[in-house]
């Protein structure tokens, strides 16, 4: 049996308000309040032509996660070849990675443990989707004449 804890289900609503606060902190020192919006529990801000998310969830009894994740394209034709492409890229992605959707959109997503949180590795996931997220969402948008 492996020395490290096992995980237990469960949500812990405390651990949810603290990470949420130590969010806010980071998000007061990297924007200024006019370019961050606040919907429900999710934050977001613009950057170059998407919109990155940021939301804290339960993930078990010891820990959060918090989700750093942008929408880059919607209603793309999932075939072999777009497939492909998202493993490839996935392959080469140090952090984060390409998904679908199940209403076919394409997603880049970096999740944190939110428990022990520290400031630069919040920062890098942010400034990672928000740069990944900008540079490939050209890629699977819709051509015009097939839109």
């Amino acid at each position: 049996m492996p020395k490290f804890k096992v995980i237990k289900e469960g949500i812990n609503e405390s651990l949810i308000a603290s990470t949420q606060a130590k969010v806010e902190k980071y998000i007061q020192e990297l924007f200024h309040d006019y370019e961050v919006a606040k919907v429900e529990n999710t934050y977001s801000f613009a950057f170059g032509t998407v919109n990155v998310n940021i939301r804290i969830i339960g993930w078990h009894t010891d820990d959060v996660l918090v989700e750093v994740y942008s929408y880059l394209a919607e209603n793309v034709a999932v075939d072999g070849k777009t497939a492909e492409e998202l493993l490839r890229l996935n392959a080469s992605m140090h952090f984060g990675s390409f998904g679908l959707t199940f209403d076919r959109a394409v997603i880049y997503s970096y999740s944190l443990a939110g428990a022990n949180l520290d400031f630069n590795e919040f920062m890098a996931a942010v400034q990672t989707v928000a740069t990944v997220a900008d540079s490939y969402d050209e890629m699977f948008k819709p051509s015009p004449q097939t839109a």
